[in-house]
């Protein structure tokens, strides 16, 4: 299976303060991976690096087959698309405004959008369930309004890659599974690849193919959730005891039980 991401020897940190100091991975095409880890083990900071938003010290980003310090910031855009935590815009800003700034790295000239990227919009916002929102604007809508047009931004890139902080992050239950399902959606659906960090670990488990392991700025255990969500690797990253479970719905593995391991 091809790999959409791959890091060798990755070292990233902020003011001479090392985070990660290497972080090796392939990650699989097509498929969704979800990131755990402890606080302050590298989750984030990782996404950040392999999304750009923060240079790294050394190391390899290599996204579908091409090496990404080589590449353009453009180029780069067009090949993958980066949500952070909590981000933000200015509220006056309607549905279709956010939307449109997806389609910032193919505009030309004076930068005005061409039936085709209108077109695109016009997806983007009707694959998240968004279309009739078009017109709102940003400070009118729910929190799981919010992340979906957020979502429809980084769709309107036309990327095959998407990433991920913390997508649920301040949402209600019913709104962390509306995001997660429209995720799924756009996996199943447009084969897109998806990576994204997230705290809950039934939910991590419930909704990926893969799931990647953290401590200490390295890749303590990367696979399936069933190889992944053991009480092994609950101890070794998150120091508790866990009592683990397959859940009757999904078939997935679901921690029901846990305690500080001693």
């Amino acid at each position: 299976m091809e790999n959409s991401i791959i890091t060798q020897q990755l070292k990233v940190g902020y003011d001479g303060n090392i985070i990660v100091p290497c972080f090796d991975v392939e990650l699989k095409k097509g498929k969704i991976t979800s990131v755990i880890g402890a606080n302050g083990c590298g989750k984030s900071t990782v996404l950040k690096a392999i999304g750009r938003i923060i240079k790294s010290e050394d190391g390899v980003v290599i996204i579908n087959d091409k090496d990404m310090m080589e590449m353009r910031s453009n180029d780069v855009a067009k090949q993958m698309a980066i949500l952070p935590q909590s981000p933000s815009a200015p509220g006056t800003l309607t549905c279709q405004e956010l939307v449109s700034y997806g389609r910032f790295p193919y505009q030309k000239g004076l930068g005005k959008l061409t039936p085709e990227d209108k077109t695109i919009i016009e997806w983007a916002l009707s694959v998240t369930n968004m279309s009739q929102f078009g017109d709102r604007e940003i400070a009118g809508l729910s929190g799981g309004q919010r992340q979906r047009v957020w979502i429809a931004m980084a769709l309107a890139q036309q990327t095959g890659i998407i990433l991920l902080d913390e997508p649920t992050t301040y949402l209600d239950l019913a709104h962390q599974l509306e995001v997660l399902e429209l995720l799924k959606k756009l996996n199943a659906e447009q084969n897109t690849t998806i990576v994204m960090v997230l705290h809950d670990l039934n939910l991590a488990s419930k909704y990926s193919d893969y799931l990647l392991a953290m401590k200490d700025g390295r890749t303590e255990k990367y696979g399936t959730p069933e190889e992944v969500m053991t009480a092994q690797t609950l101890r070794t990253c998150f120091g508790v005891d866990g009592s683990i479970a397959t859940d009757e719905r999904s078939g997935k593995p679901v921690c029901y039980s846990y305690e500080l391991a001693v």
